[in-house]
């Protein structure tokens, strides 16, 4: 288990650890804006871009070999940033960075699956697989920030090396491989996913940064609903789809992928606009930024190690419904008291209250669509579960960028409580959707739970 939860904990910090080496970057590569973006952007593209196929891949050639290939490719690409003499090349590594992280990224949760016992022990393990995933994304701002200062820019990229290199020696000795499944790649239905993924994320990231009119969002957003559209008609004649209707099939399915969109779509928003906060209104750097998150980085641990014990005593779809509800409360509380209380009481409560939000709503979800989905469709589910969460961070940013830019003339202050207020929506929406529907059993008298 700890192999498998370091390689996502890898994978989700180098997301966001070369934000904070930006402009180190900018002065030793001479990159302008534009290619400095592309330095996030393209890992985000090829990861969110290949999901989808990577988990194909997994059921046909073993997600324990997939692992192994993404990281192999992983630690190759992050070698070669690390020592790219040019800025062209560096985005070219980061872009196959991406594509090393989609390999493995469904395949992380496949082996977590097939080498644990159904219960407390899976529970543990997805627990600690949402640790590593929710948490990445402060320790990725605080190591960059360290290593920044202490060891130079290049290091962000480097550190993954004997990091990569642990986690396939320990794969190696310690994970068992699970059984492959016949078939073949559905290659029109892989190019196609991968089509509709790339041009969301570019568009509504690029929506971010620019306005819903620009040219190349308008582009983007229409190839993305063509090939959305597309989907269903080529995936119809494929006996081995890559998106598997029914994974979706009627509310019962669809409610626990709902949460994957829309609860990043709070989170990421939350991210971003918190650290705008604390970098334009309170003047923090980014080292001291990232310090801020770390009452958030405790409570999804203390979340994860209660959720067993929660899912035994209200059920799964009590937890799940708690996790989305203090979720909402924390970034409400942010949103009315950031301004104008203390640190203590507007930024670091609301943050602690918060990460109990992904801890208990992931848990239990990602265990009952692994479930759900079988040892066949395991690699198709794990894939449509990440994908709609790289998904999900890019909606919500789009989303609360709008909102800001339209309460910009009113002051930073005011901007930023109604963007917070409009993140919290998705989580109002996805409480609704969980109460709602049949997705998540009750409470259950013989424990587990999942």
């Amino acid at each position: 288990m700890a192999a498998i939860v370091t390689c996502q904990l890898m994978l989700m910090v180098d997301g966001v650890i070369v934000t904070v080496a930006l402009p180190s970057i900018r002065t030793d590569l001479g990159l302008g804006t534009v290619g400095l973006s592309w330095v996030v952007s393209a890992y985000a593209l090829s990861f969110a871009g290949l999901l989808l196929v990577s988990g194909r891949l997994g059921t046909l050639f073993g997600p324990r070999r997939m692992l192994l290939t993404g990281v192999a490719v992983f630690v190759v690409a992050s070698a070669i940033g690390g020592l790219a003499p040019i800025g062209e090349l560096l985005i070219a590594a980061r872009a196959v960075q991406g594509v090393g992280a989609a390999l493995a990224g469904p395949a992380i949760m496949v082996l977590l699956i097939a080498n644990t016992e159904e219960g407390r022990e899976r529970l543990r393990a997805m627990a600690w697989f949402i640790i590593a995933s929710s948490a990445g994304s402060s320790i990725g701002l605080i190591a960059g920030g360290v290593l920044t200062v202490t060891l130079g820019w290049r290091w962000v990229m480097l550190v993954n090396v004997p990091i990569g290199v642990l986690v396939v020696v320990a794969t190696r000795v310690f994970v068992r491989e699970t059984g492959r499944h016949r078939g073949t790649l559905d290659v029109p239905g892989a190019v196609t996913s991968a089509l509709a993924m790339v041009a969301l994320v570019y568009g509504l990231s690029r929506a971010a940064q620019s306005s819903w009119g620009d040219p190349q969002v308008l582009i983007a957003l229409v190839v993305a609903v063509m090939a959305l559209v597309a989907i269903p008609a080529v995936e119809s004649g494929s006996a081995y789809p890559v998106v598997q209707p029914r994974l979706l099939r009627g509310s019962k399915g669809a409610t626990p992928y709902a949460g994957m969109l829309l609860l990043p779509a709070m989170m990421i928003g939350f991210f971003t606009f918190s650290v705008l906060y604390l970098q334009d209104v309170r003047g923090y750097d980014a080292l001291r930024t990232g310090l801020v998150y770390l009452p958030w980085g405790a409570s999804v641990i203390i979340g994860a190690k209660v959720v067993p014990g929660l899912i035994e005593r209200i059920g799964e779809r009590g937890t799940v419904a708690l996790g989305v509800l203090v979720g909402v409360v924390g970034a409400l509380a942010f949103a009315v008291l950031a301004a104008g209380a203390p640190l203590w009481l507007g930024v670091l409560l609301p943050c602690f209250v918060l990460g109990f939000a992904p801890a208990l709503y992931f848990t239990p979800a990602s265990a009952r669509v692994m479930a759900d989905a079988g040892p066949e469709d395991a690699g198709a589910a794990a894939g449509l579960f990440q994908s709609l969460q790289q998904l999900g961070g890019a909606v919500g940013v789009a989303t609360l960028t709008t909102v800001y830019a339209g309460r910009a003339d009113d002051g930073v202050g005011s901007a930023l409580e109604a963007a917070m207020v409009a993140g919290a929506g998705f989580g109002v929406v996805l409480l609704m959707l969980v109460v709602l529907t049949p997705a998540f059993p009750g409470r259950q008298t013989s424990g587990g739970g999942a």
